[in-house]
């Protein structure tokens, strides 16, 4: 008689073979952490139809550290700005008038926010690859979905008929990301603003596009 865990590989195994899911290969989705997937389906309406789901793989979002290109340079500059501000008061050896004692004050708070910003742009990256681990898209036969889980849940929706325009790039083993314009507009200086719903580092990102178009496809023909 087979052991507990013997049984349980069997189940997995039988799961990943129906499912049509291969953990083997990177392009292929594999399952959803239970959590994950309990979490998509509490957004389902009643006769919702979940069509593809995924997770984002955090090791394959490294595009995202381009931003270091300018975010360190920005850093070290106003770090450099800080330090410059802040020498008066390691060198001095006597005790400032107000000028000087105002102008001591000042201009190391005004860099500040300038160290915060570069501290963000460092971390912006850092914090995507982690927000990966329990972050789950989602495709039904009416709108896209995006959970994020963590301190705040957070879900964003995209209705199959605000879908604009589609931006796909993929690996070779078809991980990728799909880039969807959701609206645009013009604002009061006569600037184009583009909204867009992006799905990065998701596996078979190929076939998520060919889903909403076949899907937006039937919509538009039940429609007639």
């Amino acid at each position: 008689m087979p052991s507990p865990f013997a049984r349980m590989m069997l189940q997995r195994k039988k799961f990943i073979t129906k499912s049509g899911y291969c953990a083997g290969m990177t392009g292929i989705p594999k399952p959803l952490p239970p959590v994950l997937e309990q979490s998509l389906r509490r957004e389902l309406v009643t006769g919702e139809r979940l069509l593809w789901s995924a997770q984002p793989i955090g090791k394959r979002l490294k595009s995202g550290f381009g931003i270091w290109l300018f975010a360190i340079p920005w850093t070290a500059f106003a770090l450099f700005w800080e330090s410059l501000a802040l020498l008066p008061w390691a060198a001095s050896t006597h005790t400032p008038d107000a000028f000087a004692y105002s102008f001591g004050i000042v201009m190391p708070l005004f860099g500040l926010p300038f160290i915060l910003i570069g501290f963000w742009m460092l971390w912006k990256p850092v914090r995507e690859m982690r927000l990966a681990g329990s972050t789950v898209f989602g495709l039904t036969d009416r709108r896209l979905i995006r959970v994020e889980e963590g301190r705040k849940r957070s879900v964003s929706t995209v209705l199959l008929d605000q879908i604009g325009p589609m931006d796909r790039n993929e690996a070779k083993d078809g991980v990728g990301n799909l880039r969807i314009q959701t609206h645009s507009s013009v604002d009061s200086e006569g600037d184009r603003r583009t909204e867009r719903f992006e799905i990065l580092g998701v596996p078979d990102v190929a076939r998520l596009e060919r889903l909403i178009l076949e899907n937006r496809r039937a919509r538009a023909e039940a429609a007639r």
